[in-house]
């Protein structure tokens, strides 16, 4: 394992990219140049890289100052990086990479970013990666300015950091420091997994009872639910094959109900065909109804203009009709008087036929009442012509002239043959009440034409309404025959709507049949419902699972047994089995965690034992030839000289001090802050040489240690340089011309531009 490359951009004066190259046979590079032009950054940039974290170690306040500022020239930058490369062809590093490549990137906010071979990684890691390599920024491998007297004025227990990384116990120190930390965790683990035991075990008393209560209702409740899901299954079946035969009914109820469908449905058809016939009659008859009113309307006009008229003219004849009845009444007592008279007159008569006998013996006397008599029925025959006229006048009816001369030639010949012819006095009298009945007849004819005249002007209007009346009777018998169609169409209709008693019957049964069927699938979506809802079952799960076969009447009674049970046990907390299981879990989890814990924790008191005998071993072990190698060291470095490095006594060597003891030649045993500064520098050399030949390391950093040195121990100092960079790869910076000498490499450091570090490169073996 061997430095190839470091590469520095951006770190303090290095603005550019600077990449200084090593070969695995280049043995010594030197890196020399003029007080401030920033050698000691390679320095630096080695311990950043490697994650210092005490930043006066990096010669900084704070971390972002390691970026390049800038110059007058120059812009600051807002990074600094820094990459080492090694070859790992010997797997010194622990990875398996033959080439290594560690990259620590800083920026202004102070963030940073580590990576190997490119993948990012954190800061542990690289720590992990070089430990036990003696690269750490702990180490003698990296001594820089400051860094000699720093190692021998520090404290006994300071000075443990330097051997122990050169014993190779750091990595123990780490894994017991992890094994103690973890100690602590599983102790505080321990405590609290304690009080939870304790509690969780509690709660596992309380829940067993609970548990075991929840468990006797979880049987009694699966039984009975296996015997309810046997009875619903049962009760399906049942109800299934109840409703097959059913739907087998209603098929063949509803075939018929088919053919009764298509009948009604043709009755259908007539009955709206009759209804719209119904309908249209029932319009036209209206229409009739309409035309009949306003003829009657036009009727009733047409009477309108001749009604006063007419009335006028019926007034007038009526007054004259009114008259004609008087005089009728009048001529009738009239005519009661002449025939009362009549007959008085035919006593008389026939008084005077009796006298007529006695004629020719009658006296004078007798001969003037004769005289008289006759003078009277002349005074009658007048008085009746008079009315006849009378009667002719008022009625225009002529009574017959004969009628009259007839009655006064009778009564003439009466009169003139009344002495003495009784034989023409009788067909007198006879003729009289012939012509009496004559005037009755007419007085009938009188009445009869009084009549004709008063109906007269109705029969006239009759007449002028003819045609209208006879349009009237037209519409009349228009509308009797749509009644008559209207009355034959609604029979019809009665007829249709009455069906066969038959069909009704069928319907009545597919009625009842579908009524039977709604409830046997009611009953089924029940137990439906009941099974997906109770037991998240559907219809043909239950049907095709193997259940009890049982009576319904038996299990039911099992039933209503297991719900009396049941509800003797509640409450029941059913989740006290599932919280018990858990508890119970987690109670044994714990205990294994607490005897886990137990476990761990004296294993990892065992470890720490181990690992403090080994590391104690092995730090006494290699103090012990640290301490032979220092005295040797010493020895040459300060011919003849004596040292020796002791641990502090009555003390555990793993915590013990290191005593550095020092006698240089000739001289008495002396306190370390009584050298000089060239004899310091020469015993940090001295040591740093012992630590190198007790533990080989891959790299070797010094800066100007060398500088306190006068000209004859830089050479011996230059000897010893030569001898171990068979073994380490050794970088010093130097001002010293002998140390130059003995250096394969040489890089110079330069300020061509203030601020501004370059390098230049130069092979000593091509001089």
């Amino acid at each position: 394992m061997f430095l190839k490359s470091l590469v520095l951009r951006g770190f303090k004066t290095f603005a550019d990219k600077t990449a200084l190259e090593f070969e695995d046979t280049s043995g010594i590079t030197a890196i020399v140049g003029p007080n401030g032009c920033g050698k000691s950054n390679v320095v630096d940039a080695f311990r950043f890289v490697l994650g210092e974290g005490n930043f006066r170690e990096l010669r900084v306040n704070t971390l972002p100052e390691v970026i390049f500022a800038g110059t007058t020239a120059r812009k600051p930058l807002s990074l600094a990086e820094v990459i080492l490369t090694f070859d790992n062809s010997t797997r010194r590093l622990p990875i398996e990479y033959a080439e290594v490549m560690v990259r620590r990137r800083t920026f202004r906010d102070g963030q940073s970013e580590f990576s190997i071979n490119n993948q990012a990684c954190r800061l542990k890691d690289i720590r992990d990666l070089f430990l036990d390599t003696g690269l750490s920024t702990e180490s003698m491998s990296i001594i820089g300015q400051g860094r000699v007297d720093a190692v021998l004025s520090s404290q006994p227990e300071e000075r443990r950091v330097i051997f122990e990384e050169v014993a190779g116990i750091l990595k123990y120190k780490n894994r017991k420091l992890e094994v103690e930390r973890k100690l602590i965790l599983t102790e505080q683990n321990l405590l609290r997994i304690t009080d939870l035991k304790v509690e969780i075990g509690e709660q596992v008393i309380n829940l067993e009872a609970q548990a075991k209560k929840a468990r006797e209702y979880q049987e009694l409740s699966t039984r009975l639910q296996g015997l309810e899901k046997a009875i619903f299954k049962k009760q399906l079946l049942s109800l299934l094959e109840k409703r097959t035969e059913v739907e087998a009914r209603i098929v063949s109820l509803k075939a018929k109900e088919s053919e009764s469908e298509e009948r009604r449905r043709k009755q259908q058809e007539e009955k709206l065909s009759l209804f719209n016939s119904l309908k249209e009659a029932e319009r036209e008859v209206e229409e009739a109804q309409r035309a009949l009113e306003e003829l009657n309307e036009k009727i009733e006009s047409e009477r309108s203009g001749a009604l006063i008229e007419r009335e006028r003219a019926l007034f007038e004849e009526r007054n004259k009709l009114r008259d004609l009845a008087e005089e009728e009444r009048f001529l009738s007592f009239e005519i009661k008087k002449i025939a009362d008279e009549l007959s008085s007159l035919k006593v008389k008569k026939e008084g005077l036929e009796k006298k007529i006998g006695e004629w020719s013996e009658a006296s004078a006397e007798e001969c003037g009442e004769l005289k008289e008599t006759v003078q009277l029925i002349n005074k009658l025959l007048k008085q009746l012509n008079s009315l006849s006229q009378l009667l002719y006048a008022k009625n225009s009816i002529v009574l017959p002239s004969q009628a009259e001369d007839h009655i006064l030639g009778v009564l003439k010949e009466e009169t003139q043959r009344l002495a003495g012819e009784e034989k023409s006095l009788s067909e007198s009298e006879k003729l009289k009440v012939e012509g009496l009945e004559e005037i009755g007849v007419k007085l009938e004819e009188l009445k009869a034409a009084l009549g004709q005249k008063e109906a007269a002007p109705v029969i006239e209007e009759a007449e002028s309404l003819k045609p209208l009346l006879a349009q009237k009777a037209e519409i009349q018998e228009k509308i009797h025959q749509l009644k008559i169609v209207r009355e034959a169409g609604q029979k019809r209709l009665e007829e249709l709507e009455q069906a066969p008693q038959e069909e009704k019957g069928d319907t009545e049964q597919l009625f009842r049949e579908q009524v039977v069927e709604a409830r046997l699938q009611s009953d089924l979506d029940q137990i439906k419902d009941r099974v997906e809802s109770e037991y998240n079952l559907t219809v043909d799960e239950l049907l095709i699972l193997e259940l009890e076969d049982l009576s319904i009447l038996k299990g039911k009674k099992e039933v209503e047994e297991l719900r009396g049970r049941l509800r003797a046990l509640e409450p029941v907390n059913l989740l006290a089995i599932e919280e018990f299981d858990r508890v119970k879990e987690r109670y044994n989890f714990i205990e294994e965690q607490h005897n886990d814990l137990n476990s761990a924790r004296e294993n990892l008191k065992t470890l720490i034992a181990e690992l403090d005998l080994k590391a104690r071993e092995d730090f006494i072990s290699t103090i012990a030839k640290v301490s032979q190698n220092f005295s040797e060291t010493f020895a040459a470095l300060f011919e003849g000289g004596e040292a020796k490095i002791e641990l502090e006594e009555g003390k555990d060597p793993l915590v013990a001090g290191i005593e550095i003891l020092v006698c240089p030649s000739k001289r008495k045993w002396l306190n370390l802050s009584l050298m000089s500064g060239g004899e310091r520098a020469l015993t940090a050399i001295a040591i740093l040489f012992a630590c190198l030949k007790t533990q080989p390391t891959p790299l070797c950093l010094l800066d100007e240690v060398d500088a306190p040195l006068d000209d004859a121990n830089v050479v011996r100092f230059a000897s010893f340089l030569s001898q171990y960079k068979k073994h380490t790869q050794i970088i010093v910076i130097t001002h010293n011309k002998r140390t130059m000498e003995v250096a394969d490499t040489i890089y110079g450091i330069t300020m061509e531009e203030p601020g501004i570090s370059k390098l230049i490169s130069m092979k000593m073996e091509k001089v």
